[in-house]
């Protein structure tokens, strides 16, 4: 999804372990699975405006053939940017009573979001002229919230609703693809189209760490981590 011009009201955010958070998945409140529309990078071999969620079926519609090289785990999203570096300091009162002692995560950067592959097919045309083509996803995956360094459940759920409170609001815990998502469009002549099918991950980047009695945050630990948000195809 492109970058959010809202990304710089992360810079006043820090989430403290024990706050409240929003629903996170399998709870009540938590949004439904989404499938994005297909989106099709500048320089695919497909006629411009011809990819849809909804393929030509027919006898002279090709299906696309599994790909058998390696999954990629990070996959750059068409139109996606690095937000700018929202700074460590000025979030946290110095020396000010009345903190809660606790955790604390804070994002100071929101990275381009990027995609889990669980599924890769392609299509040659070896014709003269365009052909009608469908892509199915036929292999599933999962991909869990995570982060770059190791960090207990509890710091996870912090990021989670960090997440979703001030960079997307439909990321969730675990997200598992679906099967049997089409799309289509048209191969131009003596062109090879390929098809990614998986979950999108909002990433971004912070640290974790504790915060004193006196509002002062120490112990921090900085990292990357991610959320899956929404699921897809991307023709390339």
């Amino acid at each position: 999804m492109p970058r959010r011009a809202s990304v710089v009201a992360i810079a006043a955010g820090v989430l403290i372990m024990g706050s409240s958070v929003p629903a996170l998945a399998g709870e009540p409140g938590a949004d439904p699975a989404i499938v994005d529309p297909p989106i099709a990078i500048d320089g695919a071999g497909v006629e411009r405006g011809s990819v849809t969620d909804t393929p030509v079926a027919g006898a002279d519609t090709e299906s696309g053939a599994e790909s058998t090289e390696a999954l990629e785990e990070d996959l750059p999203l068409p139109g996606e940017v690095d937000g700018p570096d929202l700074g460590d300091g000025g979030v946290q009162p110095k020396g000010q009573p009345g903190c809660t002692p606790g955790g604390v995560v804070r994002v100071t950067r929101n990275l381009k979001n990027t995609m889990s592959v669980k599924y890769a097919t392609f299509i040659q045309n070896k014709k003269s002229y365009k052909i009608d083509f469908k892509f199915t996803s036929k292999k599933s995956g999962t991909t869990t919230i995570g982060s770059s360094v190791t960090v207990s459940s509890e710091f996870k759920m912090l990021w989670l609703g960090k997440i979703k409170v001030d960079v997307n609001a439909s990321a969730q815990k675990s997200w598992t693809s679906e099967l049997g998502v089409e799309t289509g469009g048209k191969v131009k002549a003596h062109s090879t189209v390929y098809g990614d099918y998986g979950i999108k991950k909002e990433n971004i980047y912070g640290y974790t760490g504790t915060r004193y009695s006196n509002c002062e945050i120490g112990g921090k630990r900085y990292m990357k981590a991610w959320a899956p948000y929404r699921e897809g195809w991307v023709i390339r």
